[in-house]
Formats: C-alpha cells, structure tokens, sequence
C-alpha cells in the first residue's frame, strides 16, 4: 500500500501529465485567412506590447500574473532558436472548455481534451482556466510556454515544414515542468521495450493515452539529445536557420549534425541504453521517484539560471549601448598655449610662458 506522500505525488505526476496530454496545436487545421469572433459577454480586450489579450473581466487577477510575466517568458523561449522571432500575438483565455470553443477561429476548434491550443500561422493562443472533463484549473502558465513555444518554432523556421515529434519535443523541452511525467514514461517505455519509432511519430502522433504519453516523452528526449551541449546548442541554431533557408529537415539534419533522420534515431538510443542503464531495476521501488524529483529540481533550477544568466547579459549589453549613445563625445585635448612675445617699456624682448615673463639676451 502506497503511503500519503507517494499518492500525493502520484497525483502531481498526473496533473502535469494532463497538461502535456491537453496542450497541443493544430497547425494542420489553420486556414489561410484569420477570422475570429467577436470576445464573449463578460470579456475585456487589451492590446499591451505586441499582445492583444482577451479575459473574463472577472479574472484579471489570475490573468495579471501571465500578462506581467509574458516579456520574460517570450524571451526565453526565443532564445532557444537563435534567430529574431516577431511577438505579435492574440492570447485568449477562458473561462472553461465551452467558452474556449466560442472564441476560437471560426471554423477551425481546439481539440476536446486541451487546456492550450495554438493556431501558429495566425499567432493566435487560445487558454482555459479549467481543463475538459476533470475542471479542474491547469497551471496556465505552463501551458501558456508550451504553445508560445509552438508559435516560436513556426516562425524561427518561416513556416516551413518539420515532423511532429520535433515540434511537440521542442515545446514539451521548453515547459520544463514536464521532466517527471516523461522520465517515468520513457523508463517504462524502455523497460517493456514498447518505445515507438520515429517514423511511426512522423506518419502519425498515437492517440492511446498510454502511447501518446509515450510518444511526448521520446520527442522532448530526442529534441534534448540535440541540445545536449553548447556545440550542440550551435547545431541546433543551424538546424533552425537551414529549415529557416527553405531546405527539408532531413537535408538541415544533415546539414547541422551530419545524420540521416536513422542515424539520430540509432544515436540517442544508445544515449538512453547509457543513461538509463542503471535505473529499470530501480523502477520497482521507491528509489526511482526519489531520484526522479531530484533530477527536475536539479534540471529545473539549472536551465531557469542559464535563461536567467542569458537574459541579464542581454539588458546588460542594451544598458552599455544605451550609456554609450547618451554620452556626448569626449572633448579633443587642448595643446599648451603657445609662447607670446611681448614687448617691455625698457623696449627689451621678452617671452611670456605658462604664467611667467622671460627677458630675451
């Protein structure tokens, strides 16, 4: 029997699990020309920044937080993809599922089962408050990074094609809050030996539960595999920019990393096997949670420093720039005045120089 602080936290692994199962986009659905009906009863419209926001005016306290914390949060989610990416959005939040559905783009409803749905070639979001059938409150702001992540990625590449298991990884990689869930999910997917190939996830994302949970944890593991050090981080910036260029992302693959689409897929299963070696015969125990909770926090504050770090040398290099515009140029250094030759009443010559008068012989 499961003690209070292991169910406790069975139930925190399957909330965030919900969120990743619920935030998805549907890019294959949007049509060419945006229509957007008119915001709901109840509703207020602010255009902030580059954001037009749409909320229950009722909820404004619990929508103040997304908004205040919105400039941070598209920065580091930006720079992720090294390369300047418009932030001109339409975010609404709902109150519940029905009211999300009523503001969606005509034509065109999220998903039954999502708390967070992005329209990426619109630049529209779409939040609920609380999630479809359980109505329980998502953490909006994890699902808020999960979809800007969406319309980041969709941008960076100028809307050329990539398969879903990148675009689902690179989201699901950047919410960060999904480290537990997919762990558990990818130790057991490994253990059973039931892991899906790419191939599959490229033809088509599961729709089982059980699979798609699968599915989520091997695209944010591969997208983390191509990330894994800051060499890495500079193909992954290229793999961006040649997606970006027009070329296929099997030829930007290539192009960054020197693989076929195989050879990545060969190359982070053995990355897993090496990983994980150890860990499949914990997985019985209460060891694995243990060291799983570890792991996100560790992985959690480290990547929120390294965001952190990037962002304050960014406002410190515009502070510098800023100080050297507004400053006026220095003055050019004046010369030593010049001898002058002055006459005496006695007739005689003499010199006047720094102050004093010298008779000339």
């Amino acid at each position: 029997m499961k003690s209070r602080p292991q169910l406790a936290f069975f139930g925190a692994v399957l909330c965030a699990l919900a969120v990743a199962v619920g935030s998805v986009s549907t890019h294959a659905q949007e049509a060419p020309e945006l229509s957007l009906p008119s915001p709901l009863s109840g509703y207020e419209t602010e255009r902030i920044g580059s954001v037009t926001w749409t909320f229950p005016e009722s909820e404004r306290g619990r929508v103040a937080g997304l908004i205040e914390g919105f400039d941070e949060r598209w920065a580091e989610v930006v720079s992720d993809f090294g390369t300047p990416i418009d932030d001109d959005l339409i975010i609404r939040v709902a109150r519940n599922p029905r009211e999300m559905r009523a503001m969606a783009p005509f034509g065109h409803p999220p998903p039954d089962y999502a708390t967070g749905v992005a329209y990426s070639s619109w630049g529209v979001i779409l939040l609920t408050m609380s999630a479809p059938q359980t109505w329980e409150p998502p953490d909006l702001e994890v699902v808020l990074v999960h979809e800007l992540s969406h319309v980041a990625l969709y941008r960076a590449v100028l809307g050329n094609p990539v398969p879903r298991w990148f675009n689902e990884g690179v989201a699901i990689h950047q919410s960060e809050v999904r480290l537990l869930p997919r762990m558990e999910s990818l130790l057991r997917a490994a253990a059973q030996r039931s892991m899906l190939r790419l191939s599959e996830l490229d033809k088509r994302f599961p729709d089982h539960p059980h699979e798609v949970n699968i599915a989520y944890a091997q695209s944010a593991d591969v997208v983390r595999f191509l990330r894994r050090s800051n060499n890495d981080e500079r193909r992954f910036h290229r793999l961006v920019q040649s997606i970006r260029d027009g070329e296929t992302f099997d030829t930007a693959l290539a192009t960054a990393y020197g693989w076929t689409r195989v050879g990545l897929e060969r190359q982070w299963r053995d990355s897993l096997r090496t990983r994980y070696r150890i860990l499949p015969a914990l997985f019985a125990g209460s060891t694995i949670w243990v060291l799983a909770a570890i792991l996100v926090v560790f992985a959690y504050r480290k990547r929120r420093r390294y965001h952190h770090m990037k962002l304050q040398q960014m406002a410190y290099r515009e502070e510098l720039e800023a100080q050297a515009a507004s400053q006026p140029p220095p003055a050019p250094l004046s010369a030593p005045p010049p001898a002058t030759e002055v006459a005496t009443d006695a007739g005689v010559p003499s010199v006047e120089h720094d102050g004093e008068s010298h008779t000339l012989h």
